[in-house]
């Protein structure tokens, strides 16, 4: 199972956060390797995501359920696989930074060696440089209004599942770094505030 976990904090307030968040059509275009979505109800859907992973290149198709609205909060989701035998879920996560933890808790937290950090990085740039990859700039901890965690975990199936995982695994904290601080960095931008 390939799992990853990023905040990020903003001087937006949670409420501007959540207004943008809580609708899949305003943020589903910054989700790494996305193609198209459809909407079958309020908490259904399906998602095609372009998955490139150096020598193996898929199209991927997934059910998404949305299994918690609690705004202006958390969003929970499950996810399964249409043509891959692939589950998983994640969430996003809104809170006033004055109330979010100072830092990750260990418990948390997945030690990564080194090995594993020198592949986030060659992924953080390869989304750089074929999608444009978003860098901000955090405000101060005392300059902060919200913080926005964003989960994501994917369990891969078959008999491909160890190869596929190991595969995965490097890219995840970098996609949901992507993913989180697209989100923020168009809300902060002067036409995104106005959302």
């Amino acid at each position: 199972m390939a799992e990853a976990e990023y905040s990020t904090t903003t001087r937006l307030p949670v409420d501007a956060i959540w207004r943008f968040v809580e609708e899949m059509d305003n943020w589903a275009g910054f989700v790494t390797g996305y193609q198209r979505h459809e909407k079958q109800s309020d908490v259904d859907s399906t998602w095609t995501l372009k998955g490139d992973l150096g020598v193996m290149a898929r199209t991927l198709t997934f059910q998404v359920h949305i299994t918690e609205w609690s705004g202006p909060q958390r969003v929970a989701f499950e996810l399964t696989g249409v043509n891959e035998p692939m589950k998983g879920g994640g969430s996003f996560t809104i809170e006033s930074a004055a109330e979010a933890p100072a830092a990750e808790t260990p418990a948390t937290v997945e030690p990564r060696g080194f090995l594993m950090r020198w592949l986030e990085a060659l992924w953080r740039r390869l989304l750089r440089a074929i999608g444009g990859r978003v860098e901000r700039a955090e405000p101060a901890r005392g300059g902060a209004a919200a913080r926005l965690t964003f989960r994501l975990r994917l369990d891969p199936g078959g008999p491909m599942a160890p190869m596929v995982n190991a595969m995965i695994k490097p890219m995840m904290r970098p996609a949901a770094e992507d993913l989180a601080n697209r989100i923020l960095a168009h809300l902060e931008a002067p036409e995104g505030a106005k959302r």
